[in-house]
């Protein structure tokens, strides 16, 4: 008789795993950027090495073209672009260290922010399964999100802008298109959490009506 009883009760299953796991991914991406731009700090300015040479590839007949690369340490760091990397700073000398901190603390900064995104989202999507989503509270963190997609666009290249010009003497940052696609976005969503917070006022309205 037990046996039939446990074979009747349903296994729970773990909710939320696919949110759970997104979660996840976002904030270990963040914890190696936050990794990355600590040991960039922390590393001798002597360590790095930019070369011009050829790519390794998988087959010998096949002619690779030579890249920019940066090593640390003596081994193969990233590709890069080396008018990003050549810059000589006020006294005329070639720091590649304080490149590499600008640019890990750029990737910090887009980490952070995406992972703040998500947090939010998964937050809504969170309150949508107990109740209605037009609430005053998710409605602020859409303008939240859209807030954060206007940072998105905005803050790493400021934060380059700003770093470049304490170090170099000539510092500039390419405008990109990808920045005016993140405003347009920031802006959509921003219009989205004023279509929430109207819903939230008229169901309010309805509330009191009834």
């Amino acid at each position: 008789m037990e046996k039939v009883l446990n074979a009747r009760i349903p296994k729970k299953r773990p909710k939320h795993l696919v949110s759970t796991f997104i979660a996840y991914l976002f904030i270990m991406l963040l914890f190696f950027h936050t990794k990355d731009f600590i040991t960039s700090i922390v590393k001798d300015q002597y360590s790095y090495e930019l070369k011009f040479q050829q790519v390794e590839t998988e087959r010998e007949d096949e002619k690779s073209p030579k890249v920019w690369q940066l090593y640390r340490d003596g081994e193969f760091f990233k590709f890069v672009n080396p008018s990003d990397y050549n810059m000589p700073d006020r006294n005329g000398n070639i720091d590649l260290k304080y490149s590499v901190i600008v640019y890990e603390a750029k990737g910090l900064v887009y980490s952070a922010i995406l992972t703040a995104m998500l947090v939010l989202v998964l937050i809504i999507a969170g309150s949508c399964k107990e109740h209605t989503p037009f609430t005053r509270s998710n409605a602020n963190r859409i303008k939240v999100i859209a807030i954060l997609q206007f940072s998105l666009a905005i803050a790493p290249g400021l934060l380059e802008f700003i770093m470049k010009s304490v170090k170099y003497e000539y510092s500039y940052v390419s405008p990109r298109i990808e920045s005016l696609y993140m405003l347009i976005i920031g802006f959509a969503i921003l219009m989205i959490g004023k279509v929430f917070d109207r819903g939230v006022s008229l169901q309010e309205e309805n509330d009191l009506i009834a």
